[in-house]
């Protein structure tokens, strides 16, 4: 993992880099508009950025649903793959999970997104449903989740 990584909420200007990123990201992005929209008016969302050097290499996008902790998107830019990045990014979000008392953070993935699928796993996430027909290209996904522990102390 790379330590010089700052992972921030995201600011207004980080918006077209998140876009950016997500373009670059998926066949099948969230439209431009989708992303104005979650982040200017809705108060149940948040999204970091996470920034090297200053420069935003990847993000994640979170919504608030009363205990569960929704991770609506994570992806990292191609040239930044490989080094940790989205690890950190899932693990800030489960980490602010805790903080906020969540019970759940959960997820969902391409049924094809086998590496994705690999590293939730990998974060203790178990598959709780499948999801016929998720994708807007009419392909099945596969909802995750993590139950939150409370830790001794607390």
């Amino acid at each position: 993992m790379i330590s010089e990584i700052e992972i921030v909420k995201a600011k207004i200007n980080d918006v077209k880099k998140i876009i950016e990123i997500e373009e670059l990201s998926y066949n099948d992005p969230w439209p431009r508009e989708i992303f104005m929209v979650d982040y200017l008016f809705n108060a149940s969302s948040d999204y970091f950025v996470a920034k090297l050097h200053g420069k935003v290499i990847g993000f994640i996008g979170v919504w608030y649903e009363g205990k569960k902790l929704h991770i609506i998107n994570v992806a990292v830019h191609p040239n930044e793959r490989g080094k940790g990045i989205g690890t950190s990014l899932l693990l800030f979000a489960i980490s602010l999970a805790k903080e906020l008392g969540y019970e759940v953070v959960y997820l969902e993935a391409r049924k094809s997104n086998i590496s994705a699928q690999k590293l939730y796993k990998k974060l203790g996430f178990i598959e709780v449903e499948e999801l016929k027909g998720y994708y807007q290209d009419g392909e099945d996904g596969i909802r995750m989740e993590l139950k939150i522990t409370k830790e001794e102390g607390n």
